[in-house]
This record gives structure tokens, sequence and C-alpha cells, in this order.
């Protein structure tokens, strides 16, 4: 599991340093704005994929094609299953070795060239009927007639329906879906949401602190209208939204708070010249009891880089991540992140400072 969130945040305070380990939308860098991707991050959430460029593992290879030895890996790590003693004569060497013989120990796997199956294919492309026969193994399902034009007359027709009936697949031509596209490779990407399903895993929208200066890729000072469309895109309708809110002294309603739980976006409505800025921050702000506000976001969805986590002393995670801390007006600075709280009165945290009244949070309200 990733990191989660300590502090409340905003780009107005500070720079934006260069903390880069984390992306806008999660664990990796080459998934953003795929379909697949909450899946993607829910099955790394849980283990079942590290990514595919080892040792830094920052990407996921999301259009590549899934491989016989890298379904086995996935299906070990997303069921626990014990280590095997199978043995086929075309594994050995392999990093997946291992997992494939625990796959053909529980029974999900027979081999690939019946009816010796004396070897496994370790390096060939999964297809997609192959592998609606490995899941609808490994998850017990009872076969079902077929509902896809495409598959009448596979072996694996049985368990392509098992598969439909389950909920896992919806077909490959949306919006029609009356087909299943039975010998196309599975791509990683779509298996990530076949396991999603299948393990009935959490894909909710991630919230990652990064140093690019944004809300869940949603980029800072990004228009009022295409912030609050993008995020409600995101999170659903939100759950408060404070409009004319006057902050930062300008003798004016200029800000707007909205809200979903306890994730809060600041958007700054005017300037003192009369301009609009947009996007201003935002802030993840726990309840009295230290419990995320329902309607938004849950703890474990915001990823903080530095190994800093939920309800740490800010000035005792800094110090052990090698990070300075300076005091400002609106609370604590860690300098080297570039990101602030503002749920400080002077320079004295309240993490509990309400939404609406005279401490705002990211502010002063001017009533």
């Amino acid at each position: 599991m990733r990191t989660r969130l300590l502090i409340g945040l905003s780009a107005l305070v500070v720079a934006l340093a260069a903390v880069g380990t984390a992306n806008a939308s999660g664990f990796f860098g080459d998934d953003d704005g795929s379909v697949h991707e909450a899946s993607i991050e829910a099955i790394a959430d849980v283990g079942i994929t590290l990514g595919c460029n080892p040792p830094v593992n920052d990407l996921y290879c999301p259009n590549q094609s899934v491989t016989r030895e890298q379904m086995a890996t996935f299906l070990v790590r997303a069921l626990s299953l014990p280590a095997g003693s199978s043995v086929f004569t075309d594994t050995a060497g392999s990093v997946h070795e291992a997992n494939i013989a625990a796959l053909a120990d529980a029974g999900i796997t027979v081999g690939c060239n019946p009816p010796a199956n004396d070897m496994f294919c370790p390096k060939k492309s999964v297809t997609r009927a192959q592998m609606a026969t490995f899941l609808v193994r490994a998850l017990s399902l009872a076969p079902a007639s077929g509902s896809f034009a495409d598959t009448a007359g596979s072996v694996h027709e049985a368990n392509i329906g098992a598969l439909a009936a389950a909920g896992i697949t919806q077909g490959c031509n949306p919006p029609v879906n009356d087909l299943f596209c039975p010998d196309k490779s599975v791509t990683r990407a779509q298996m990530a949401t076949f396991l999603t399903r299948a393990l009935n895993l959490d894909a909710s929208p991630r919230v990652v602190v990064t140093d690019t200066g944004d809300l869940a890729g949603v980029e800072i000072g990004t228009s009022e209208a295409a912030a609050v469309a993008s995020l409600s895109a995101k999170f659903g309708t939100p759950t408060e939204d404070l409009a004319d809110r006057c902050p930062y002294f300008i003798p004016s309603p200029n800000m707007r708070y909205i809200r979903w739980g306890s994730l809060i976006a600041v958007i700054r409505t005017s300037t003192d010249a009369g301009g609009e800025l947009g996007l201003a921050g935002w802030r993840y702000k726990l309840d009295g009891t230290g419990s995320p506000e329902a309607g938004g976001p849950l703890a474990e969805h915001i990823e903080l880089p530095f190994g800093l986590e939920l309800l740490d002393p800010i000035g005792d995670a800094a110090t052990a991540s090698g990070v300075g801390i300076q005091t400002t007006n609106y609370g604590w600075t860690v300098v080297d992140l570039g990101y602030a709280t503002f749920e400080a009165t002077g320079v004295s945290i309240d993490p509990n400072a309400p939404i609406d009244g005279v401490q705002q949070g990211f502010g002063f309200d001017c009533e």
C-alpha cells in the first residue's frame, strides 16, 4: 500500500519542489487517462502488480499483452496461493517458475500442449478466452451459457459465459458489447480490470501528491468551471459547495470551497485586480475523531511521497524524511516538498479548524 496524506496542501504559499516519486493519478506514469487506470491502481494497492520496469517500477505497460507466466504471478498474488511443486519442461529459469508451479498445483492450469501437457508456454500471450478459463478455475465459478455472438464453438465458451454472468466481463465492443473477442490477446490494462472486478477491489479515484501542482490530475490554475467539471467527473456530486468566501484580505468574496467528504478543493474566483485564478489548492481534512468524512476519497486513496503517513506528527515525519520545516502565517510549510498546511491559526496547528467560520483552513473569512 502506498503512503497516505499527512497535511493539507496548496500551491499558493511556496513554490513547488521537485519531489518526484508519485504520478498525477497513482503509482504509475504511463496509465494516466486510461479507462483502466483506477483498476490498475487497485491491483497495485494490494500488491498484485509491482510494475513492468524493475527495479524502478514506475511504469505498468498497460498496452502490452499479458504473457502466460505473468498471468500465473498475477493470480498467485491475487489468491495468495502456496508454493507449488509441479514441473513443466519449458519453465526452468523463469522468474515466474514457482508461481507457474503453484498455479498448476491449484488446478488453475493443466499446461499448453494436450494431451501431454508437459509444457506451459510461458512466453505466449494469454488470449481473452484462455483468461476466462484461468479466472473461472481460480474463482470456482459455475459454467454459464454463452452470451456473446463470437464464442459459439469455443472450448472456453462456458467459461466466458461464467465470466459474463459474474460481471467480470462486459464484452469487447462497447456500447453494444455483443462480442467477446475470444482470440485477441489480453492487455495488461484489461487484465487489471478483470482482476479488480473478480476480486471486488476498491477502484475509487486516487489523489496523489506530486511536484506538478495538481489535484487528482487537475492542474492548479485550471479555470473554475473546468476544475469543478473535471473533479466532479472523478468524485461525483460534491457534498458541500461554499461560495463567496473571502480570505487573503481582499475586501470582497473571492474564494469557493468545494468538498467531497474530507477532500476540499479551493477555487479562487477573483484576484484583488478582478482577475480569475481558478483552482488554487486543496486539503484533505479528517473529522473530529480522526476519520475521513463520507462522500469522498478514503484516507488510503491519498498518496504522499517521502513515506509520510496519515496522522504522523508533522515535525517528526518531516525530520525523519530529512525535510526542513519552517513556520508561516498559515501553519507549517514542508519546505522541501513545497506544500503547506492551512489548518493553523497563527503558527499553532488546529487539525479540526472549521471550513465555514473565522478560520477557513485556507485563509480567513471576511464575515
